[in-house]
């Protein structure tokens, strides 16, 4: 299959992108920085603050594709789901779609340039999110625009929100920025290098943590000032996931690093392939992550090797793990797997183009993944 305008050549960033594509081939105002964790909602990407890649609700128990609907362009962006179950996820034609569970598109916001990231819903159901253009954008529920904010350099990451509805976005220009409620500049912290598609996750002390193309893991304070950063073997494009006193990052070069709330190395293991890949922890602290070898990795708390589970082809997309411990991945192979918690196959369902999106699952057990032949499908019954 010939992917059509997977990155177009618009800006130096997406030369990037371009790279990482051929290498592939050739192998809201809120009360507490918590209460989107809660609910019925699939609001940010990997689910909470926190980044986990873990929640609270049963993935679908079969194969069954519901429907799928297309959009004008590949679906990088992987999919969010707001307490009513309408669905928004962006597209490289530039708009981003808002979608209700049965497969209706409500409306679509054309943002003028690509759309790779994830959006954000805010409790009050504003949704942000951000394009190629550098801009992030916050919609009302009705699509309409409320405001948007110019960083300096593209922006291929998702926002989170935390405390006082404050959005935490990065940029490619190397910033993290910390934006109001209304879309005004609070602050921003430069990295040393670029970030691409790392997103910030918040901790539950509202520590800030990012990854960077300096071969940084940054802790940042809720004013922007540095608590600590820890120097990694390679770039990182990785989202770092926050668990139970420990922080997990992997490096572009596959290397998986459990680091200690206080900045310290706990372990680290080696994927023995590239990662752009997050990673997603489970309740036992058992971390998953994909590489470009094709496989699934299950790393044990104490950084051992669990299991080890073989796709057909490379694996870019994030984990996503639901109550039941199944583990819902896409691949470049074009089928998504659910994996059970041991690493043998529940079932596959076959998209047949590569799936570079992150599965979102709602609270009525329907799985909604993006794929590059321009659709969102919906898995379940």
């Amino acid at each position: 299959m010939k992917l059509k305008r997977i990155f177009p050549c618009v800006a130096t960033p997406l030369f990037y992108l371009r790279t990482i594509t051929i290498i592939l081939l050739g192998a809201s105002i809120i009360s507490s920085s918590y209460a989107q964790d809660t609910g019925n909602a699939f609001s940010l990407y990997r689910y909470n603050l926190q980044r986990t890649g873990r929640v609270p609700f049963a993935g679908p128990s079969n194969n069954t594709i519901a429907w799928s609907i297309s959009s004008a362009g590949e679906i990088w962006s992987s999919p969010v789901v707001d307490a009513d179950g309408i669905i928004y996820v962006g597209s490289t034609d530039g708009n981003l779609l808002s979608i209700t569970p049965r497969g209706k598109v409500l409306w679509a916001f054309k943002s003028g340039d690509e759309i790779y990231g994830s959006p954000a819903i805010g409790a009050d159901g504003v949704i942000f999110f951000g394009s190629v253009s550098g801009r992030l954008h916050a919609l009302n529920p009705d699509g309409k625009l409320k405001w948007k904010f110019q960083a300096a350099g593209a922006i291929h990451s998702a926002p989170a929100i935390g405390d006082k509805g404050t959005v935490y976005c990065s940029s490619f220009d190397g910033k993290l920025y910390a934006i109001s409620a209304n879309g005004k500049l609070l602050w921003s912290h430069k990295t040393g290098a670029s970030i691409m598609i790392s997103s910030p996750a918040v901790g539950k002390d509202n520590t800030i943590y990012i990854g960077s193309w300096d071969k940084h893991l940054y802790a940042l304070n809720q004013d922007g000032t540095l608590q600590w950063s820890l120097e990694t073997e390679s770039k990182i494009d990785s989202t770092p996931a926050v668990s139970n006193g420990a922080v997990y990052i992997v490096d572009m070069d596959g290397k998986l690093y459990a680091v200690n709330l206080d900045g310290t190395l706990k372990w680290g293991f080696d994927l023995g392939s590239r990662s752009h890949s997050s990673p997603a922890v489970d309740t036992d602290e058992t971390v998953y992550v994909g590489a470009q070898n094709g496989n699934l990795y299950a790393i044990k708390k104490d950084g051992t090797l669990k299991w080890e589970f073989k796709t057909g082809k490379s694996i870019t997309a994030s984990p996503t793990i639901d109550a039941n411990g199944i583990i819902y991945i896409g691949s470049w192979d074009g089928n998504l797997y659910a994996i059970n918690a041991d690493g043998t196959l529940k079932w596959s369902a076959t998209m047949g183009s590569p799936l570079i999106s992150s599965p979102a699952i709602d609270s009525k057990s329907m799985l909604y993944v993006g794929c590059v032949d321009w659709k969102l499908y919906a898995v379940g019954q």
